[in-house]
C-alpha cells in the first residue's frame, strides 16, 4: 500500500463510523449517555441544514484531538520526537482533516439507523461505547459494529478512539504516520495531510 492510499484509508476508516439518523435506544447516563446528546445534536443541525462552523463546534466538543494527534504518533513519550517544532501545526491539521471528514459523512448518512449496544468500563476510567449500524453497499445491507472509546476532560467525555470492526482509527493512524515520518520526516507528513485537506476542501 502506498502513503497516499494510507492517508485515504484512515480517511475512509473515520468516513465509514459517522452514520447519523434518530437513535434506536438511549444510554443510562454515563460516557453513553453523553456520547448520544452529542449525536442526538449533530443529527439535528444535519436536518437543519446547518453551516459547517455549527456541526464542527459540537464535533471538537465531541473529539480529543490531543489526544488523537499524540496517540497517532506513537504516545506521549514519542510524540514531541516525532513532530518536533511542527507539533502545533501537525494537530492543527489532523483536527481539521478529521473535523472536515466528521461533517462531510455526517451530511451524506442520514439515513443510516444507529442502534445504542451499551456502555462498558474498562481500565483507568476509559469507556468503550458500543452501536451497531446498518449500511448499504452494492444494493447489500450490512451491519457494522462501531465502539467509541471515551474518557473524561475536565468535566467532559471525549472521544480518543473510534474501533469500526475491530479496526481502530488511532493504530490506522499510527501504522500509517509513523512510517511516513520515518521515511519523509515530519515535514513530509504534513506535506501529505495538507494536500489531503486541500482535496476536501476542492
Amino acid at each position: 500500500m502506498n502513503r497516499t492510499t494510507s492517508l485515504l484509508l484512515c480517511a475512509a476508516l473515520l468516513s465509514s463510523t459517522v452514520a447519523l439518523a434518530p437513535t434506536v435506544a438511549r444510554a443510562g447516563g454515563g460516557a453513553g449517555e453523553a456520547f448520544l446528546a452529542k449525536h442526538d445534536a449533530v443529527v439535528a443541525l444535519v436536518d437543519q441544514s446547518a453551516s459547517d462552523r455549527k456541526l464542527g463546534q459540537i464535533i471538537d466538543d465531541m473529539l480529543d484531538y490531543d489526544w488523537l494527534a499524540q496517540a497517532s504518533l506513537g504516545g506521549p513519550e514519542n510524540y514531541a520526537k516525532v513532530c518536533g517544532q511542527r507539533c502545533d501545526e501537525f494537530e492543527a491539521l489532523l483536527s481539521q482533516l478529521i473535523r472536515a471528514n466528521y461533517i462531510r459523512m455526517a451530511r451524506q448518512s442520514k439515513d443510516h439507523p444507529m442502534e445504542y449496544v451499551g456502555d462498558v468500563e474498562g481500565r483507568g476510567g476509559v469507556h468503550k461505547v458500543s452501536t451497531r449500524v446498518e449500511v448499504e453497499k452494492n444494493g447489500r445491507k450490512r451491519s457494522v459494529t462501531v465502539d467509541y472509546v471515551m474518557h473524561q476532560v475536565g468535566d467532559r467525555w471525549q472521544i480518543r478512539d473510534i474501533i469500526t470492526d475491530d479496526v481502530s482509527l488511532v493504530r490506522t493512524y499510527r501504522h500509517d504516520f509513523v512510517k511516513i515520518a520515518r521515511s519523509d520526516g515530519i515535514d513530509g507528513l504534513i506535506s501529505k495531510l495538507e494536500a489531503k485537506l486541500a482535496e476536501l476542501d476542492g
